[in-house]
């Protein structure tokens, strides 16, 4: 099939690698690196070129142990998905990515995820305007012993359907005057909101006698940002430049500052304010950064209109960035039985791709989204908990360190029955 592109008729391209053995965990963080080169193509990305999808059959039986990104010859990286397929999911069959896939999220699939699919990542990152030639990477990371598994092929595609949310006339700090504050002179504050669609559907309770996750309820949590402006932290300048802190150490916090935004006219302004602390996970599967103290999970029983919390995790850290975005006919977009999508004032403000320490976020209209197999999403249940109905709550920013429109909103309850106990 031919495109049009700057005038001329390109055709879509297809790029690959093939057969490579993949490495299982030998209990030290390692990133598998299969090289896609690619060659032939415009040097530059635009919102009419770009790529397009990215399909893998790779074959594992439990593909929840796999991290997969992509990274750009630029160094510009995105998950592709992440421990997604819960504890006996097996094997990627020709699972295409997009970033419309229409078979929905890959983290609400079920393996072998046979079909198109949005991955956990926001492919938009790459059509950024760099040059596509050159040495793209598959990183694998395997995060859990036990099984080997085997890339048979992965292919990227580019052509005229590039990933991209961000339309031309899309609010951003370029292109003010497409963004609004309704006539007022206040703040662009952010609006965070928990996604009830993930934590419906992404819930698992394990018995005592579990052998991977005794007691332990397993938790999904997507926040997202239906406000005004953008979540955006960074660290305290004065901090970094120290140089005899070593941020990569296990351990150190590093103070915080939200850069809150405001708009008068056609001009961004803005003020920072303290707020939390940010330090270096090395849990397997993160090793970055990630921001304290960003949400609380609790069970509470009620009893004779009593309110009693059976139990309560530690405050869960967070990488923040923007992995998911809030679409139009998305039924994981629907909070209080109102659809969100880019009808939102100012969608897409910000751009926050990864989890460096120097800026993270959540743009208008983007979520932070976290699956249950993840390191420190769950809830352990006490040894004389009874089987009965509950109530699981989780709380965005229990501390309040952040400032946002409206903080009302922040914790999310949902009703819950333990069987397994």
């Amino acid at each position: 099939m031919l495109f049009l592109f700057n005038s001329n008729w390109i055709q879509a391209q297809t790029f690959s690698a093939k057969n490579v053995a993949l490495y299982d965990n030998f209990k030290e963080p390692f990133t598998q690196e299969i090289l896609i080169e690619v060659k032939g193509l415009p040097k530059k990305t635009t919102e009419d070129f770009g790529l397009e999808t990215v399909e893998i059959t790779l074959q594992h039986n439990r593909t929840s142990d796999l991290k997969i990104q992509l990274q750009a010859p630029d160094g510009t990286t995105s998950w592709v998905t992440n421990r997604n397929g819960g504890l006996n999911g097996k094997n990627y069959l020709q699972t295409k990515f997009s970033q419309f896939g229409e078979d929905g999220l890959i983290n609400t699939a079920k393996n072998p995820f046979t079909g198109n699919y949005i991955p956990d990542g926001q492919f938009s990152f790459f059509n950024n305007s760099q040059n596509p030639n050159g040495s793209w990477k598959l990183l694998v990371e395997d995060l859990k012993p036990e099984e080997k598994g085997f890339l048979e092929e992965v292919k990227i595609t580019f052509g005229n359907k590039p990933a991209t949310f961000k339309r031309r006339k899309i609010c951003s700090f370029e292109t003010p005057e497409n963004c609004s504050n309704q006539g007022k002179t206040a703040a662009l504050l952010p609006d965070l909101v928990i996604l009830p669609f993930f934590t419906q559907t992404q819930i698992q309770e394990f018995a005592k006698d579990d052998r991977h996750y005794p007691s332990q309820l397993k938790i999904s949590v997507a926040i997202a940002n239906i406000g005004a402006g953008p979540l955006e932290v960074f660290p305290d300048p004065l901090i970094m430049k120290d140089v005899k802190m070593d941020s990569s150490k296990a351990g150190n916090r590093i103070p915080l500052f939200q850069k809150i935004y405001s708009l008068k006219g056609n001009l961004f302004t803005s003020e920072n304010r303290k707020s939390g602390t940010i330090y270096y996970e090395k849990l397997p599967g993160h090793e970055h950064y990630h921001v304290d103290d960003w949400i609380e999970m609790r069970l509470v029983k009620l009893e004779k209109g009593k309110r009693i919390t059976v139990s309560k995790g530690a405050k869960v850290s967070y990488c923040l960035f923007t992995n998911g975005m809030l679409y139009e006919n998305d039924k994981a977009s629907i909070i209080n039985n109102k659809q969100y999508g880019s009808d939102l004032q100012n969608y897409g403000l910000g751009e926050y791709p990864g989890c460096e320490l120097m800026k993270q976020g959540i743009a208008v209209g983007g979520y932070d989204y976290y699956g249950l197999m993840y390191e420190g999403q769950f809830l352990t249940l006490p040894k004389d908990l009874k089987n009965g109905k509950y109530i699981l709550e989780i709380e965005i920013d229990p501390d309040h360190n952040y400032y946002e429109s409206n903080r009302k909103n922040n914790l999310f309850s949902m009703p819950l029955e333990i069987t397994k106990q």
